[in-house]
């Protein structure tokens, strides 16, 4: 399983107005090991979410079996505990990646804590930063997941998160060789 929430990201020149502007961090967690991939971009969109999610496997090397996301419009257009309506373009990503997405209950976070921890805890490490450009500050939020992130000792697990994705990873189901090719909905 993997969680997938968007969070805010550091300050980061715009390259058009030269102004500082916040960024958006997309954080996917994977729910054995704790391993994620955290990636920045300047706005949102349902192609910009399904994107982001093939980035985020192609850095893993592999698949989960289901992603576990909140109700936002760029993954889920009507909520519905039992039958919620997938956004087209997300759902055939995910169907392209072998994936199934699973919409948590409107106003539920419990259900996807652990992706709502790493989002807190890489604001609130970005907290006052700023960037001159946004590959800069993906840059720095690379060096930190690998140098602190992937070796620290999680607290639940009681076991390095880097140990805990070498023995996770061979479960990932493979990556389809074709990329997804992007419709407009």
């Amino acid at each position: 399983e993997a969680q997938v929430d968007y969070g805010e990201g550091p300050m980061v020149r715009h390259p058009e107005t030269g102004k500082y502007r916040r960024t958006r961090l997309f954080v996917l967690t994977l729910g054995f090991s704790r391993k994620s991939v955290r990636l920045l971009v300047w706005k949102s969109s349902a192609r910009t979410w399904a994107e982001l999610h093939e980035l985020a496997f192609r850095q893993l090397g592999g698949v989960t079996q289901t992603v576990v996301l909140d109700n936002l419009k760029e993954g889920v257009i009507t909520p519905d505990v039992y039958d919620a309506a997938i956004n087209p373009l997300y759902r055939d990503v995910l169907r392209h990646y072998g994936a199934t997405a699973l919409p948590c209950r409107v106003r539920d976070p419990d259900r996807k804590g652990k992706v709502e921890s790493g989002v807190n805890h890489t604001q609130r490490t970005l907290h006052g930063l700023r960037f001159e450009t946004i590959e800069d500050a993906q840059a720095y939020l690379d060096r930190w997941d690998e140098r602190w992130a992937d070796t620290r000792i999680h607290g639940t697990t009681k076991r390095q998160v880097a140990a805990m994705f070498a023995d996770e990873r061979p479960h990932l189901r493979p990556l389809p060789i074709e990329p997804v090719r992007y419709f407009e909905y």
